[in-house]
């Protein structure tokens, strides 16, 4: 007799523990606004029709009187009818036809926000910003934000060991259909591989560095949306900026560097013989003394 008392025990357990736990069904509806019971409910009644409401107490593991005040507002909802009077059976309203509902509601509250924002929006550009990052950590997460919200473009211009952390986002970047084009100085990216979305592109063609500030500094813009700029001399520190101008420019400068590049590959000897090895002459000609400056010591602009 005890055992038989123990297992009877056990079972009822067994199944209230299920019965406790809500469906997939009910945790969807809770994303719709459904509170916990009306979820369970319905999601028992779906699973059980048409069905009273200590059926659907007992097929949800609810409360009777809980139940009673979701049917209620379920009803009023116009998810669930009665179809019997004594007693009382409920059905679900045709879910397509219901759901479709929801959805044309819910679409249209969401036009009507988006055309309230944009009207509040101030004029001056609204969301366009400009910050500083200060540590390596902060700089490297920012990059790391930035490289997995892409979703059309990432350029990316550094050293291959800078670069060499965000590998593994880059990668995944590539896999999901963005198009990635690193501007490197030395060969190929430590950890990454060749992937047809990702191209590798020498600096000037050989990716030799011209020495500092160049192996410290990392430039990346993203989907023409958002861009960083970062400086490793010292204490990493970089510039991130959601304004289209600056984004613009900088994005330029890279499509620059990309046709240096081809231009190198194309016309390479010619070049080293008009201008020098690394375009010597032009750099001595146009580049102002001192201009790494500021960079290599890790300085920044005096306040105005």
């Amino acid at each position: 007799m005890p055992s038989t008392t123990r297992k009877t025990s056990v079972n009822a357990a067994v199944k209230a523990g299920f019965s406790n736990v809500a469906p997939p069904l009910a945790t969807a509806l809770r994303g719709l606004g459904f509170t916990d019971y009306e979820a369970r409910a319905y999601a028992a009644l779906a699973a059980k029709q048409p069905a009273t409401a200590y059926e659907i107490a007992k097929q949800a593991g609810l409360p009777r009187a809980n139940v009673y005040s979701a049917l209620r507002a379920l009803e009023a909802k116009g998810a669930i009818q009665p179809v019997t009077e004594t007693p009382v059976r409920y059905v679900p309203v045709n879910p397509e036809q219901f759901f479709r509902g929801i959805q044309r509601s819910t679409s249209g509250l969401c036009e009507d926000v988006m055309r309230e924002l944009k009207r509040a929006a101030p004029d001056d550009g609204g969301s366009a910003y400009v910050s500083v990052l200060r540590g390596e950590g902060e700089v490297r997460l920012r990059l790391n934000e930035m490289i997995e919200g892409a979703r059309e473009h990432v350029w990316l211009k550094g050293t291959v060991t800078l670069i060499a952390p965000h590998a593994r986002e880059l990668a995944a970047a590539a896999r999901r259909g963005v198009t990635v084009r690193l501007i490197v100085f030395g060969k190929a990216v430590p950890g990454l591989k060749p992937h047809r979305r990702i191209q590798v592109i020498p600096h000037e063609g050989d990716g030799e560095l011209h020495g500092p500030p160049s192996d410290a500094l990392l430039t990346s813009t993203v989907d023409g949306s958002s861009m960083l700029i970062a400086s490793f001399t010292g204490n990493a520190r970089a510039s991130f900026a959601r304004d289209y101008p600056v984004i613009y420019v900088i994005e330029t400068l890279l499509l620059h560097e990309i046709y240096l590049a081809e231009i190198h590959a194309a016309f390479g000897p010619q070049l080293e013989a008009r201008f020098g090895h690394q375009l010597a002459s032009l750099r001595r000609k146009y580049r102002p003394r001192g201009r790494g400056r500021p960079v290599i010591e890790g300085g920044e602009p005096a306040a105005a």
